[in-house]
């Protein structure tokens, strides 16, 4: 079985372009809470955005922390936030949980 990659954040794709990279990937999920975010990276930066069009990609527009709430554990080998600054909304992905 292949790793399992869970990205939070991360709409302008450089993340998931990097991660494709590796063989070893079999799944990356992204939860976006923006789509604007995606289209505006797609249309505006291609050469990052291209992380997107990878099979192994799932893009779901979404509250990640909700989500990650619910998961169990040991689902993904590695859990990436790629989000804005710890303030506001995003403040609880960079509390221990």
């Amino acid at each position: 079985m292949g790793t399992w990659v869970l990205v939070i954040g991360g709409g302008d794709g450089g993340v998931l372009r990097e991660v494709a990279r590796h063989s070893s990937v079999e799944k990356i999920d992204i939860f976006e809470i923006d789509k604007m975010v995606v289209e505006v990276s797609k249309q505006f930066f291609p050469d990052i955005a291209v992380g997107f069009e990878d099979p192994h990609v799932t893009l779901t527009v979404g509250d990640g922390v909700a989500f990650l709430k619910n998961v169990p554990k040991g689902t993904y080998d590695a859990v990436i936030v790629d989000s804005s600054d710890p303030i506001g909304l995003a403040q609880e992905l960079f509390e221990k949980h």
